[in-house]
């Protein structure tokens, strides 16, 4: 692959990169696998560090009560309607909140728990216990004082303090829109918390009551002073009204007064009295009137009910039969004919005068009703005359009378308020109860484990996160290839793996060298072959010649010799005619591999000509390398000089297919830049995390003023275990996809 097709395969990748709008999740992924260590003990100890402040935190139980306002008329005397149940506002509910927080209610729950003695409330043990002095009582209502003699304790700096604490430690809310209020107390032991919100529940409770019984007090009070008032002024305007009716003659019974009375009695007695007259005239009329028309009286009234005109009337009837007898037995001269007509005439007579007597009866009986009518009416003039004198008094009287009547009225209206009031003091005043009580909590409320786990799992996940994104950060080497041709600007040349991580089973002492003669289709071996493609030197020699590739580095130890050893062996297994060139004058390391023990050297012999190249060269014993030793500078003279490296490298050129020269690292040795003008190319290797990116990047500076023609950077000793250890882009990615096709 040329260098053109690569850069321009690079440019296409980092234009599509460039397109996301978002980083790569897999490279992502691979950085949390580099830096899986450090985000794992950065996790591991954030966790434990949460743990640890979680469990040395103090545990705080909540308990809650609730209480239920009842809001009613204020109107404590009407007794039946106790049960009516005014429409409640905002503001009442959030008066009965303010007030249930109230430094007055605080501080009777402070004295009744003797929360001034608790230690979490800012109070001590062994406080002593307050002085009585008398002041305001803290349990009497907003309107009123204590009463009187009532004595309370004088506010103690630890009662202020505990005062304090627990209103930071209990909260108050309404519940919703409803008539319910929630009372939240904390503390470190469950009871207490139960207690304390049950007594800021029973506390409000006793508050509310105690301020309606004062007030219920206080009316009944004042109705029952206003109602003896009342009563002495009905009483004496009772009197006053009396008295004027008794002065004025206008003493009544059943609604009327006398005189109203005596006239109404008079004109029913006149009506009688000429019903009665009328009655008397007509009978003697009719009387009259009979005996003019010489009836004779025998139909009248009262004649038919006299007995002695019945008698009269049979001894009638009887002498006239015997006189009509004997008038037809006898005629009428005989002497007891004249007889019977005597003793008929005789009753007849009677009969008469006894009729007269009637009639004389009747008339007397008229007289008397008209004597009786003329009476009555004198009597009911005189009546009236009273009566028209009483008018004037009349109207006094009826002023007296309502002013009475409207004493009697407010009177009676306050005394039936003042019972009520006093039945209405016994009732339960409270416009509030207990809905639900505080129970001891099973659990502490703080801390809340799970929150807090979670807090702790979160937080270990971002100082994880962080401490991998600052160790990426002020990491300065070299380990992907993104950091080659993004941070260098250079070109990837490929990636050499460490031995250990691209075999299953390496023999032990294996040396990476010999490796490459015993597997030569491993993952390892086919690496190098990817390098030797990469550079072009995989095919035959150029039109110029052999192909001289200068393989150094920036810093020493960064395996560049190793490279060069394996790369040279690979390519003499693949039928080329290789030379390696050991131009690394000072540490040797490829002659002290591959030429151990051998006190040859071939490199300077043959660059100063005083030995035949032929002599010089030294073949490997596993391939068919030939390498040009050197085993350090014999005398001063010993130096690579460009004249005889370039007379050197022509010979190369026409006896070899591929010319590999072990460099010394560029930054350290000037001879290496010679080394590396000369050549057809410059491979830079540079180690896997560990060469700091500043140094490639002054090699490749040194490089690229001498003149010399780079044809990239290559990573020596990847541990390609670790997930996308050269970056996703690197093919070593995806290595486990190709183990099957690999002989380790």
């Amino acid at each position: 692959m040329s260098n053109r097709t690569h850069d321009a395969a690079a440019d296409e990748i980092s234009i599509v990169a460039s397109k996301r709008l978002l980083p790569d999740p897999s490279e992502i992924g691979a950085l949390f696998f580099r830096r899986r260590w450090i985000f794992t003990i950065a996790f591991l100890a954030t966790l434990a560090i949460a743990a640890l402040a979680i469990a040395m935190l103090p545990r705080t139980y909540t308990a809650t009560s609730a209480l239920l306002l009842e809001p009613r008329e204020a109107q404590p005397v009407k007794v039946n309607d106790r049960g009516f149940v005014a429409p409640a506002d905002d503001n009442l509910i959030d008066t009965a909140v303010q007030i249930i927080r109230s430094p007055t209610l605080t501080l009777d729950v402070v004295r009744s728990l003797r929360l001034d003695r608790v230690p979490e409330f800012g109070g001590d043990s062994k406080s002593p216990a307050p002085k009585l002095t008398p002041s305001r009582s803290a349990g009497a209502d907003s309107n009123g004082a204590a009463g009187a003699g009532q004595q309370i304790a004088a506010i103690t700096p630890a009662e202020r303090r505990a005062a304090g604490m627990l209103l930071t430690h209990s909260y108050v809310r309404r519940v919703g829109v409803t008539y319910l209020v929630e009372i939240t107390a904390s503390a470190a032991d469950p009871e207490l918390a139960a207690r304390i919100a049950n007594a800021l529940a029973r506390r409000y409770i006793g508050l509310d009551s105690a301020k309606k019984q004062t007030r219920n007090a206080q009316s009944a009070r004042y109705v029952e002073n206003q109602a003896a008032a009342l009563r002495k002024h009905a009483v004496a305007d009772d009197a006053a009204l009396q008295q004027y009716m008794i002065r004025n003659n206008l003493m009544s019974a059943e609604g009327a007064t006398m005189a109203e009375q005596e006239v109404s009695e008079l004109n029913r007695q006149i009506a009688d009295a000429q019903a009665q007259l009328a009655g008397q005239r007509g009978k003697l009329g009719a009387a009259q009137a009979q005996i003019a028309r010489g009836g004779g009286g025998a139909d009248i009234g009262s004649a038919l009910a006299s007995d002695t005109i019945r008698q009269l009337r049979q001894q009638e009837a009887q002498a006239s039969a015997r006189l009509a007898q004997l008038d037809a037995r006898y005629g009428a001269l005989h002497p007891d004919v004249v007889q019977a007509r005597d003793e008929l005439a005789d009753v007849r007579a009677q009969l008469g005068a006894e009729l007269g007597r009637i009639v004389s009866g009747l008339r007397a009986d008229v007289q008397i009703a008209e004597s009786r009518l003329a009476s009555l009416l004198g009597s009911r003039a005189q009546a009236k005359g009273s009566l028209v004198q009483n008018g004037s008094a009349q109207v006094g009287r009826l002023e007296l009378e309502r002013r009475a009547e409207a004493s009697r009225a407010i009177y009676s209206a306050y005394l039936t308020r003042a019972k009520e009031t006093a039945q209405a003091g016994e009732l339960p005043n409270a416009d509030a109860s207990i809905a639900t009580l505080a129970r001891p909590p099973g659990g502490p409320s703080s801390p809340n484990y799970l929150v807090g786990a979670l807090a702790g799992f979160i937080a270990a996940l971002l100082v994880a996160g962080l401490a991998t994104g600052i160790a990426e950060y002020v990491e300065d080497t070299v380990a992907t290839r993104a950091d080659i041709e993004g941070g260098l600007g250079a070109v990837y040349a490929g990636a050499i793996p460490t031995l250990a991580s691209a075999t299953r089973s390496t023999p032990r002492d294996m040396t990476p060298q010999d490796y490459v003669t015993i597997r030569s289709m491993s993952l390892f071996t086919e690496s190098l072959r990817n390098l030797a493609t990469y550079l072009g030197i995989g095919h035959s020699g150029s039109e110029q010649g052999a192909a001289v590739v200068t393989i150094t580095s920036p810093l020493p130890r960064e395996g560049k010799s190793t490279t060069s050893m394996c790369l040279a062996r690979t390519l003499a297994m693949g039928k080329h005619k290789v030379v390696l060139v050991d131009a690394d004058v000072r540490h040797h390391s490829t002659s002290d591999a591959l030429a151990p023990g051998r006190e040859h050297e071939g490199l300077f012999r043959a660059l100063d000509g005083s030995l035949p190249l032929d002599e010089a060269l030294i073949a490997d014993d596993r391939t068919d390398l030939q390498i040009l030793t050197t085993l350090g500078q014999a005398n001063p003279h010993d130096v690579i000089t460009e004249e005889a490296m370039a007379a050197l490298l022509a010979v190369l050129r026409a006896r070899f297919d591929i010319v590999i020269i072990d460099s010394a690292p560029v930054l350290g040795v000037a001879e290496t830049r010679i080394v590396s003008r000369l050549s057809d190319t410059t491979l830079v290797v540079a180690r896997w995390r560990a060469t700091p990116l500043k140094a490639v990047r002054t090699a490749l500076d040194l490089l690229s003023h001498n003149g010399s023609k780079v044809g990239g950077v290559a990573l020596s000793l990847v541990n390609i275990k670790e997930y996308a250890s050269a970056g996703l882009t690197d093919a070593f990615g995806y290595y486990k996809k190709f183990k099957g096709y690999y002989a380790d």
